[in-house]
């Protein structure tokens, strides 16, 4: 609560002032009185304003980091558990930076961490996949990387590149390219829809589909001419990531503007899907600073998300703050029949305010409905720092490992997700009123 505590108390007071100087110009002056002068006018004090902070949680290990000096460049932090073979049970993560994606790995539930191997195939923008059952050649337990890829020749086009190891990431060797896109920048004027010169994909994550086929999912720009600045995506391959089908849309709003991006997919316990991103520059929205208010949709079998014209639904709490700007999303299998889905984001905003600090989102009624804002151990910069952080359930699913990049460093900790969470009475939800929080 630290970082948004300090942020919100500045909010409030500011916010008060604003208050107050509305409550003293709602007052009417009273007619004069005759025989006297007119009496004052009565000042009202102004309500304060009620904000939702975070519902503390239990900080259960130091905060470490990867490597004690800065590592310039690092961003995108993502970490996978192993589930087969004999190394089950072993953390891998990685995370862009200059050079080659690195493989770190923690055989002590994510305490300590040492670098295990790299991927010399991949540069940036990551993602870590274990299969969870036979794909074509590729056994159940091997460990697949994507990302910014090397196998392009054309300096003009950035591939996708997909990397595989079945020796549970020790050793890696090219597999495919997923796609190709232009080479990217970033341009406010592309982002506002001013321009389209650009043609870039990025941001690659798989996943399982229903059938236990391999997808790839995408941020992709390279339909602006269809009114598309930017989209969701996702490609199916039928032989553990070989060779990939054909283009589907999952998120694509064609309005010239919006421009959802960063998908993130989870799965609970039901089978059912969630796909996290964020949805930046849509209208109604400020450009900059940026509100990259972060949405999800869901799906049975990973593969349709519904209406890809339409924005998704936003997550937010009682008072309006959603999670803000490269979102990530996660199901753990503890707090309840349902579980619990965790959302991640860089800031929290809150709709009459503005960013007011940092924190996640959970929830534990299937997405259904209004989410919750948690505390979380690792603090930082809102304005710096934090960029597309990650997080993975560890044991039950009470714990829960989180890794931040903060000052050009990949931090973790873990804590404990909170046994109950507020509830605000009707008509926001069915629980008794246990708010203001």
């Amino acid at each position: 609560m630290r970082n948004f505590a300090k942020i919100a108390t500045a909010a409030a007071a500011t916010a008060l002032l604003g208050f107050a100087g509305q409550a003293v110009l709602a007052q009417p002056a009273p007619a004069p009185g005759r025989g006297g002068p007119a009496p004052a006018a009565t000042v009202r004090p102004a309500a304060t304003p009620a904000y939702g902070t975070p519902t503390t949680t239990v900080f259960t290990s130091k905060i470490g980091f990867f490597t004690m000096e800065r590592d310039p460049g690092a961003q995108y932090p993502r970490v996978i558990q192993l589930k087969f073979g004999p190394n089950k049970g072993t953390l891998l993560a990685t995370y862009s930076h200059r050079g080659n994606l690195p493989i770190w790995r923690s055989t002590d539930n994510g305490d300590s961490w040492s670098l295990f191997s790299e991927v010399p195939q991949l540069r940036g923008q990551p993602c870590l996949y274990e299969l969870p059952v036979k794909m074509g050649e590729f056994p159940a337990g091997t460990v697949m990387a994507c990302g910014n890829g090397t196998s392009g020749t054309d300096p003009t086009k950035r591939p996708l590149d997909v990397a595989y190891s079945k020796d549970g990431g020790k050793t890696w060797a090219y597999l495919s390219t997923i796609a190709y896109g232009g080479s990217g920048r970033y341009d406010p004027t592309d982002r506002a829809g001013l321009s389209r010169d650009q043609n870039p994909i990025f941001e690659p994550y798989l996943y399982t589909d229903s059938h236990g086929r391999l997808v790839a999912y995408f941020s992709d720009e390279r339909d602006k001419k269809s009114g598309y600045s930017q989209l969701l995506d996702h490609v199916v391959s039928e032989d553990g990531g070989r060779s990939w089908g054909p283009l589907v849309y999952d998120v694509a709003i064609p309005d010239g503007l919006s421009r959802p991006g960063m998908a993130i997919i989870a799965k609970d316990g039901n089978g059912k899907y969630y796909m996290s991103y964020e949805l930046v520059s849509a209208p109604g929205y400020p450009l900059e600073p940026r509100t990259n208010a972060a949405h999800f949709r869901t799906s049975t079998d990973g593969l349709n998300w519904g209406d890809f014209k339409l924005p998704g639904t936003l997550i937010q709490d009682r008072w309006r703050q959603f999670p803000n700007g490269t979102p990530y999303i996660v199901w753990s299998p503890w707090g309840g029949p349902n579980g619990t889905l965790i959302v991640s984001a860089r800031s929290v905003v809150r709709d009459d305010i503005g960013r007011i600090g940092q924190g996640l989102f959970v929830n534990r009624n299937g997405g259904e409905g209004l989410w919750s804002l948690i505390e979380t151990p690792i603090d930082y910069d809102i304005n710096n720092d934090g960029y597309s952080q990650t997080m993975i359930p560890l044991g039950n699913g009470e714990e829960i490992l989180q890794l931040v990049t903060v000052n050009s460093r990949v931090e973790y900790a873990k804590f404990k997700l909170p046994a109950k969470l507020p509830t605000y009475g009707f008509p926001w939800d069915n629980g008794p009123d246990t708010g203001p929080r």
